[in-house]
């Protein structure tokens, strides 16, 4: 058997799932599976304890879909990175999120892995932490009672993606005057997860930055905002040189704890790359 003994639950609403998820101890959320399961198998075979409960989310029909009402994107948990990244609603800076779905393992998996699962599996590495915060992006959790808590993606990171209720969907509110920039570096040509990922939003007042936000996944720790390069940025002017300058901008730790020269270089690159794009679209 590749998974050790467990009860499976198929609840129909996401309150019965709120539900059964305060109710039942040792239990894992089940969404796409495919970082769930694979977790659950590797467990097994280091022979580690197991969740003796399953709660299949696949069953609620009101945990999936993408709109857009009154200026804000709402993706909620169940939908599939595929149909986030065929959505015809995602315009202006809202598209970025077209390049981040691309870069999300194969077309397989795409097909079966969920927005909600993506945020919420815990690991440091996935691909949706850093845009979600440059975004300012809001995650929505339902407790047993019925209760809504929202929760900005950076302090969801900053608390280690820690989900003790259930994750419903994700809002981002539609920001016309804003750019998106996006970099990520894959860790090796033939293991296509982010070595590092860089999302870097701003706004101009003809060429002056302003409410600029600037995610972060170093893989190492969960996404996180670098407050260091977004004063300075908030204060800058488009220029052919701004990117050289920000490198001299940046909270340290973030990019060069535990991490190789070549990373820290690379963020560098990507860091220099992205703003001097964004520079470009507004010089």
């Amino acid at each position: 058997m590749l998974l050790n003994p467990l009860t499976l639950h198929l609840p129909k609403t996401s309150l019965e799932a709120a539900r059964l998820y305060k109710e039942l101890e040792d239990s894992k959320v089940l969404a796409g599976g495919t970082f769930l399961l694979n977790s659950l198998k590797l467990l097994k075979t280091k022979r580690t304890k197991t969740a003796g409960h399953v709660l299949s989310l696949g069953k609620i029909d009101e945990l999936k879909g993408i709109s857009f009402h009154n200026d804000t994107l709402t993706i909620k948990a169940m939908t599939r990175i595929n149909e986030i990244f065929e959505s015809p609603l995602l315009s202006g800076h809202l598209r970025i999120l077209h390049a981040v779905c691309r870069n999300i393992s194969t077309n397989p998996i795409r097909n079966m892995a969920t927005i909600g699962g993506n945020l919420t599996c815990r690991y440091t590495w996935t691909e949706m932490g850093a845009v979600m915060v440059a975004l300012d992006a809001q995650m929505h959790f339902l407790d047993s009672d019925g209760h809504e808590e929202i929760i900005s993606a950076e302090n969801f990171f900053k608390n280690a993606a820690r989900c003790e209720k259930l994750f419903t969907h994700v809002t981002i509110k539609s920001k016309p005057t804003a750019s998106v920039v996006y970099r990520r570096v894959k860790k090796t040509l033939h293991v296509d997860i982010p070595l590092l990922a860089v999302c870097v939003k701003t706004e101009f007042n003809g060429k002056q930055w302003f409410n600029t936000r600037v995610g972060i996944n170093n893989t190492i720790a969960f996404a996180q905002r670098d407050l260091v390069l977004e004063e300075f940025l908030n204060k800058s002017i488009s220029s052919q040189d701004l990117g050289n300058e920000a490198l001299a901008h940046l909270t340290p730790a973030i990019y060069d704890t535990r991490a190789s020269e070549y990373k820290q270089h690379i963020f560098r690159v990507s860091l220099k790359s992205a703003i001097e794009e964004l520079c470009d679209s507004n010089i």
